[in-house]
């Protein structure tokens, strides 16, 4: 049987050819994993002319990535000596086929899980898991059955060339010839265009559908990862909305200065202040316990009705409970740097991620000038998102479980030991520090709720009744209420305050921008011997805790923290108000208001309602879009010029 473009001159150079075959197959399995996507999404997106204008957009970024798709193809074809290819033409098209054919099938098939998980194409997520292999192949091969997946994927691969074959374009292919001049044009044309492409187009081009699931489906996987590679940072100057700086850090002095949180000094770029409080300070041991997508909706405290969460519920109902407190993103780094730096989140990646992101102005380094024994504990790999590099080296003993020894790991997954083992590691250090004299402060990392949902089942009996997710939440408050009742018969336990928050919501993704539904997480400080039980009903965000326990710790320092003292009377400032983030689009969140920042200076203005998350467009609100504009220009111009490092003449008295 004939090719179906036996039109093309009968001498084509092969690797031509073979690249219009390739490139015709990526783009029909491009749109069918396009037309997957939307089936997965078909209960959110908005049947309409603006979904056709998304598969339209996504059909030009297809055509846009076949270019990068077969450069490959490409190069090897044109390296071949044309006595070769006349040997091996036939075998080496048919078997690059099938690879690219497999390729771009498990990338489809990949696609489908991630669309699930997080609701959106490739993204930093993607590139995150590509450089943290381990971790995120034991992940999913404990989630999924690859063995057979993959089975699939090759038979579907076998059956595309076997189609192929019988058409005719393997040997349509493999007739070509080379001449120096086709090699000349196979070599430098397509890689030409392909360049071309990266510096003309990016995904910024993407039309604003006020759908948000509609932009993702108006891209190109294979782009979008390659486009989230290029975004591992971004200058804030360059892409987001900005105000003249002295004029954006005289209004972030203005919004952080309150009675007890005075400037140091009269120069307008110095943003450290003074944090004051009347009586003596407390030593408190405190132990933070970051919980791995624990989302407030899962606490029956928040409407749950499952009982999920026993515990943690009645450690809410025991302290002192935020009940509006919003993560400031996606990521666990976020959460990480939220609660160790509090710092908005600055638009690219997190700065544990950064070059420069050891020796800064931490937690750690004020539990450090009083002589606190201070320890990151994490149950798997810390050199995973470079917590390892950033704890130890920011006032920190990085404590993973590779410092572990043996017997303290009883269970465990791709992603590290369970719970209970982390915890049980954190009464030991409490153990040791007491022993030594010294107060302490943990920070201690969970694993137990993320996918693959894994966790022991000796004294924990799972409910049948429960998803896997749904599982692991309780598993994680089961692990949490033997953490405070070993706690409790330890001699230091009456002089600890325990923070309970999560990292960031379960998930992520919804039809705006920034779903404020998404980052509500819980927060609870508990001691009973220390914290009085309240429910303090205030809007606030990840970086407002710690300042919050230091301001009942009535600690006086210098600071450079953009968190406040929610609990101050004294704590007006701008009002009260949230961060969210997911990379590119920063938010500030106000009670009933949210502006997002986003790339192209684009502002967008709303009316919200923090319960259902509705957004109503409200182009009035102009002066919330400056204020957002001077948190975020602040909080990136304090990090560019190195100011968390004490460089530049800025000297950072953190001790007493």
């Amino acid at each position: 049987m004939d090719s179906p473009v036996q039109s093309l001159s009968p001498k084509a150079n092969p690797a031509l050819r073979g690249a219009v075959v390739l490139g015709i197959l990526h783009l029909v399995i491009a749109l069918l994993t396009r037309i997957a996507l939307l089936m997965q999404a078909r209960h959110d997106v908005n049947w309409d002319l603006s979904l056709a204008g998304a598969f339209l957009s996504g059909g030009m970024a297809d055509v846009v990535t076949t270019f990068f798709v077969v450069l490959l193809w490409l190069l090897l074809c044109s390296l071949l000596p044309q006595f070769l290819w006349r040997r091996v033409g036939w075998w080496f098209t048919a078997v690059l086929f099938f690879v690219y054919t497999a390729a771009l099938l498990f990338a489809g098939v990949a696609e489908w899980f991630f669309w699930e998980e997080f609701q959106v194409r490739f993204n930093f997520i993607a590139v995150d898991y590509l450089v943290w292999t381990q971790e995120v192949w034991g992940n999913i091969s404990e989630s999924y059955p690859m063995p057979l997946i993959i089975s699939l994927l090759a038979v579907a691969s076998l059956a595309v060339v076997g189609l192929l074959i019988r058409l005719g374009c393997v040997r349509w292919v493999a007739g070509g010839q080379f001449t120096v001049k086709s090699r000349f044009a196979g070599l430098f044309t397509m890689p030409a265009i392909s360049g071309l492409c990266v510096v003309l187009l990016s995904e910024s081009l993407i039309p604003p559908f006020q759908n948000e699931y509609h932009r993702e489906l108006g891209k190109n996987g294979f782009y979008s990862l390659f486009a989230a590679f290029r975004r591992m940072e971004i200058d804030y100057d360059k892409f987001y909305r900005v105000l003249p700086v002295e004029e954006a850090l005289s209004k972030t002095r203005v919004m952080l200065t309150t009675e007890d949180a005075k400037p140091v000094s009269d120069q307008p770029l110095d943003l450290r202040r003074r944090i004051t409080a009347a009586g003596p300070e407390q030593r408190w041991n405190v132990v933070i316990v970051c919980m791995e997508s624990m989302s407030a909706d899962f606490m029956g405290m928040f409407g749950n009705s499952l009982k999920l969460t026993p515990n943690l519920d009645r450690l809410a109902a025991d302290g002192l409970l935020f009940s509006q407190c919003y993560a400031t993103g996606t990521r666990t780094v976020r959460g990480l740097e939220a609660l160790t730096l509090s710092l908005p989140p600055t638009p690219g990646q997190a700065i544990i991620y950064r070059p420069g992101s050891t020796g800064l102005y931490t937690l750690g380094a004020l539990f450090g000038a009083r002589g606190y024994e201070s320890a990151f504990l994490y149950g798997g790999d810390g050199r995973f998102d470079y917590m390892n590099r950033y704890f130890g080296g920011n006032g920190y003993k990085a404590l993973d479980k590779n410092a572990w020894d043996g017997a303290d790991i009883t269970f465990e997954t791709s992603w590290g030991a369970c719970d209970e083992d982390l915890f049980r590691k954190a009464i030991q250090q409490g153990d040791a520090a007491h022993a030594a004299g010294r107060p302490f402060h943990l920070f201690c990392m969970t694993t137990s709720n993320h996918r693959p949902f894994l966790f022991p089942t000796g004294k924990f009996v799972r409910r049948p009744e429960l998803d896997g997710r749904q599982a692991s939440v309780a598993y994680a408050d089961y692990a949490v209420g033997q953490l405070v009742e070993a706690a409790a018969g330890r001699p230091w336990f009456d002089n600890t305050v325990f923070l309970f928050v999560a990292d960031h919501c379960a998930s992520s993704a919804g039809k705006s921008d920034l779903d404020v539904t998404k980052f509500h997480i819980p927060a609870i400080l508990w001691s009973p011997k220390l914290i009085a039980p309240r429910d303090v009903s205030t809007l606030c965000s990840q970086i407002d805790l710690v300042p919050t326990l230091l301001g009942l710790m009535r600690w006086q320092y210098t600071s450079l923290f953009f968190g406040r003292d929610v609990l101050s009377a004294a704590a007006g400032g701008s009002g009260p108000r949230a961060f969210v983030s997911n990379y590119q689009k920063i938010g500030l969140l106000h009670p009933d208001r949210l502006a997002i920042l986003k790339p192209r200076r684009e502002v967008a203005l709303y009316r919200a309602d923090l319960a259902t998350g509705g957004l109503i467009a409200d182009e009035s609100l102009t002066p919330l879009a400056d204020e957002a504009a001077a948190w975020y220009q602040s909080a990136s111009w304090l990090w560019r010029n190195q100011l968390h490092t004490g460089q530049n003449g800025v000297t950072l008295e953190m001790a007493q």
